[in-house]
């Protein structure tokens, strides 16, 4: 959107070399002014001033109290804020370390107990050897599950 000045108006008789002249004006001296001596306060004039004083001082020290607690408190979250982030980032770490161990550990109990371990143990170390089908005998009872106790 463009800025048109179609209707301002101008005054070229600024511009002209013919300036008006403009009349001088005479200053008139100004009176100089006079010292006036302040008045004495009154004892109460000078005990109310003091009291508005020492209730503006109050003031100022109560906001200044509030402000410096605030910000005080504010500095102690932060630096609590960052003490509890440091300490999850130690025991994040510590549980990833703990993940791996473990995951190294189940892996190694897989190992030991898979089923060719099982069986190399038991015919090395315990003397055991395979079944033969001869060996399965299996028990047909007839009476059902019942237990008769010898008298």
């Amino acid at each position: 959107m463009a800025y048109m000045n179609e209707n301002i108006a101008y005054d070229l008789d600024r511009f002209s070399s013919a300036a008006p002249k403009k009349e001088k004006t005479v200053q008139q001296p100004v009176a100089r002014p006079t010292l006036v001596k302040p008045q004495r306060k009154t004892e109460q004039e000078l005990r109310a001033e003091r009291r508005f004083n020492l209730i503006k001082i109050a003031k100022f020290a109560v906001v200044a109290a509030v402000c410096f607690a605030f910000i005080a408190s504010n500095i102690n979250y932060r630096v609590q804020i960052n003490e509890l982030n440091g300490a999850i980032v130690s025991l994040d770490k510590e549980l990833s370390e703990k993940r791996s161990e473990n995951t190294r550990l189940n892996m190694a109990l897989n190992s030991k107990i898979s089923l060719e371990n099982v069986q190399d143990y038991a015919e090395n170390v315990l003397g055991m050897v395979k079944r033969e089908r001869y060996q399965i005998i299996y028990f047909d009872l007839e009476t059902g599950n019942e237990i008769i106790p010898a008298q």
